[in-house]
């Protein structure tokens, strides 16, 4: 495989014009990237205070090293395999390692793991296994905006992947247990079979132990959701360990209790399983329900069910309309942060994402065509306490056509990044409007969340005139939020730095 290394110089300046409480906004100078590479996969700091920012296109794979006087000294370049797409990242001992899976075939499955040494500005990539699925077949079930079938211990020592087997004469799931230093394999078992039955992975976690957890939908009949009115699937929550045989739970839902997808994290001896509820259907969100599980013996130790409180609808509705709309079901939401700052306080974070189709008439008396419209709109936030009590839940009420933000945790408080218009206004009926107008320009905001709820709004930028940055495609890691611009070829980097 073919590397290029080169010297390059990226003078970051700070950004005068920019308005920012807690953040120093830096920004490199333009400069053209050969490799069109804009989607930040990780970004982290070495011990020598060297920022290093991984990021990747169809093609290649680029590693960024920044010194600690944030000028850009070094870039290499790898090519990736045709077919050869993320699955996850890791940091460990002054090396960034990218995970991918390979598809050489419609079959054939391969997991490799890309590991760029800072100290040397070497590369290696090391192949972890191989495996095969069905004819075109996802390696992964459950595929969504978050990565959940990779997972790494929270002391970095152990990372866990968790595959599907699903053939006509089998339908089995396997974990794979890494030691995160040599990348060797330290166990493999099969957690859950059943040639009849259909099962999609919720999440998977992986302890200071080396020991698995997977929690996913069992269907009793078929892939759907719901027959007879009844849920069509029961949760089946998984222990996998190197010296045991597997242990298995069902966790038990109440009637009309409908849950999409349950997120798990490790606290402890307790595992936390946390999702949004409906009293309808699997796609609605009438609450969270939240299920703390004995790591032990997988013993269900509490269940608390909260309904989104009164504040969500009022943002989303205003406040006039929010007591008329407080019974209603949200819908269309995916979860794609769960978060939780250093109190233990827990973050959820999702998006109201749906497709709909306009028909277009080519000309007079002409057949026309379907337009696929995309919509990213409202984002929903809970908060809960460590015990499980639901603290606040707020709305940002948005309109988008594509992925515009990007949410983490910085001294307690929570920041969404997003692109909106220009002006903020605030409606009459109380809703800030998160959009851009047909001709208006727009600008980068910060909406900051203290640990009440209560929302302060800052511009990081105009864009007018200025490169527009996304970030959606960027990363936050210790202190530091980097994001690039919606340019092809002509790149330019902002970092947002902790005051």
């Amino acid at each position: 495989m073919k590397l290029t290394g080169m010297l390059v110089l990226f003078l970051f300046v700070l950004n005068a014009n920019a308005q920012s409480s807690y953040f120093n906004v830096k920004e490199s100078q333009k400069y053209k990237d050969q490799f069109s590479a804009a989607t930040v996969l990780s970004v982290n700091t070495s011990e020598d205070n060297h920022t290093i920012i991984a990021r990747s296109s169809k093609a290649n794979l680029v590693f960024e090293t920044f010194d600690d006087k944030v000028q850009g000294k070094k870039i290499l370049n790898t090519t990736l395999e045709r077919k050869e797409v993320f699955e996850g990242e890791l940091f460990y001992d002054n090396k960034v390692m990218i995970f991918t899976v390979h598809s050489p075939s419609k079959i054939e499955r391969i997991v490799n793991c890309h590991i760029y040494h800072i100290d040397t500005h070497t590369h290696e990539k090391v192949e972890l296994f191989k495996t095969s699925v069905a004819k075109n077949g996802s390696l992964f079930s459950g595929q969504n905006k978050r990565q959940t079938n990779f997972a790494i211990s929270p002391d970095k020592n152990f990372i866990a992947v968790a595959t599907d087997n699903i053939k006509k004469t089998s339908n089995s799931y396997l974990i794979h247990v890494f030691d995160a230093k040599t990348l060797k394999l330290k166990y493999s078992k099969n957690y859950y079979s059943n040639p009849e039955k259909f099962f999609r992975s919720s999440d998977m976690k992986v302890d200071n132990q080396g020991n698995a957890y997977s929690i996913g939908k069992a269907y009793f009949k078929g892939k759907r959701e719901k027959k007879e009115d009844k849920a069509n699937y029961s949760f089946v929550l998984s222990k996998i360990t190197e010296e045991d045989a597997v242990n298995t739970q069902q966790i038990e839902l109440h009637e009309n209790e409908y849950i999409q997808n349950l997120s798990m994290q490790i606290n402890g001896n307790i595992l936390n399983l946390i999702g949004y509820y409906s009293e309808k259907n699997a796609y609605g969100i009438k609450g969270i329900s939240q299920f703390k599980v004995s790591s032990k013996d997988l013993t269900v130790l509490d269940k608390k069910k909260s309904k989104l409180p009164i504040q969500v609808y009022e943002d989303i509705y205003g406040q006039n309309s929010a007591k008329d709309k407080k019974n209603r079901e949200l819908t269309s939401f995916d979860l794609d942060h769960v978060l939780m700052d250093e109190e233990g306080n827990t973050f959820l974070v999702a998006e109201e994402f749906f497709i709909t189709q306009t028909y277009v008439q080519n000309g007079f008396n002409t057949v026309g065509t379907y337009h696929i419209v995309y919509h990213y709109n409202d984002i929903l936030i809970t908060k809960f306490s460590p015990n499980g009590n639901l603290i606040w839940g707020r709305s940002i009420f948005k309109r988008s056509n594509r992925p515009s933000y990007s949410a983490f945790i910085q001294d307690d408080k929570l920041h969404v990044l997003l692109n909106s218009g220009k002006d903020l206004a605030t409606k009459q009926d109380g809703r800030l409007k998160v959009s851009k107008g047909w001709l208006e320009s727009t600008a980068l905001y910060d909406f900051v969340y203290d640990k009440e709820g209560n929302l302060t709004r800052e511009k990081i930028q105009d864009n007018k005139g200025k490169p527009k940055y996304i970030p959606y495609r960027g990363n936050y890691v210790d202190g530091k939020f980097v994001m690039y611009n919606n340019s092809g070829n002509s790149k330019q980097l902002m970092m947002l730095e902790s005051k």
